[in-house]
């Protein structure tokens, strides 16, 4: 395969693929597809054999599962330049244990679970860095877990907003929501209502602004001592 030079930098620039060296890269890439997905397409669902992982080069890609009584609930939302389903490498189970599905037009690569795992067996280097990836992703569960478990409604909205705070880059005071309301609300684990009216009770405090999915912060202090 013949990679676009920005895509190729991309690649490049994460954790899981910095350790190749050139001909290790070319034969990971010759096992991969490039992916332009539209709002709604799936990528696997649960339950499917899991041969694959993913790395986003733009869009979102939501991972979810459904409840026994029909209902989503959605883990995570991936972005530009992160990766997901590594994980699935290394476990037992043959099998997808949620599903993957475009939240809007996107591009992804596919990779093969099987040739990387070739590469993984002849790099040390490489191996470390699945290692740390999936140390990072189990610290962010168990923080999930104890945030969902133990924090009210406000308390996880809060949190919410600050972490996607954090991830801006210019030190602006201002970002995106990744997904819809009702995806965020999933992802909290509370309901559309509940993250509506807690948004205009930050909103009607002035402590922020909201237009469409664009929130702006205008006293981080005060956000985070809002009970």
């Amino acid at each position: 395969m013949v990679l676009h030079r920005v895509h190729h930098q991309i690649l490049r620039s994460h954790h899981l693929f910095e350790p190749l060296n050139d001909e290790q890269m070319d034969e990971l890439m010759n096992a991969s597809q490039l992916l332009n997905l539209d709002k709604g397409d799936n990528l696997f669902l649960q339950g499917e054999p899991a041969h694959s992982f993913y790395f986003v080069i733009s869009g979102a890609i939501k991972i979810y599962r459904l409840t026994p009584d029909g209902q989503e609930k959605v883990f995570e939302v991936i972005g530009n330049r992160q990766t997901f389903a590594e994980a699935m490498m290394l476990m037992d189970t043959p099998n997808y244990v949620a599903s993957a599905q475009a939240v809007c037009p996107s591009q992804v690569y596919r990779f093969s679970n099987a040739a990387y795992m070739r590469l993984l067996e002849a790099n040390q280097r490489l191996a470390f860095a699945l290692l740390g990836k999936l140390s990072v992703r189990l610290h962010q569960r168990i923080n999930e877990i104890e945030t969902l478990s133990l924090k009210n409604a406000t308390h996880r909205v809060v949190r919410y907003l600050l972490t996607q705070l954090s991830r801006v880059k210019d030190g602006s005071n201002s970002f995106e929501l990744p997904m819809a309301k009702q995806l965020v609300a999933g992802h909290l684990s509370i309901q559309p209502e509940t993250f509506s009216r807690i948004i205009r009770r930050l909103i009607d405090e002035a402590i922020i602004t909201q237009e469409g999915r664009q929130i702006s912060i205008l006293d981080r202090q005060r956000l985070e001592q809002f009970e």
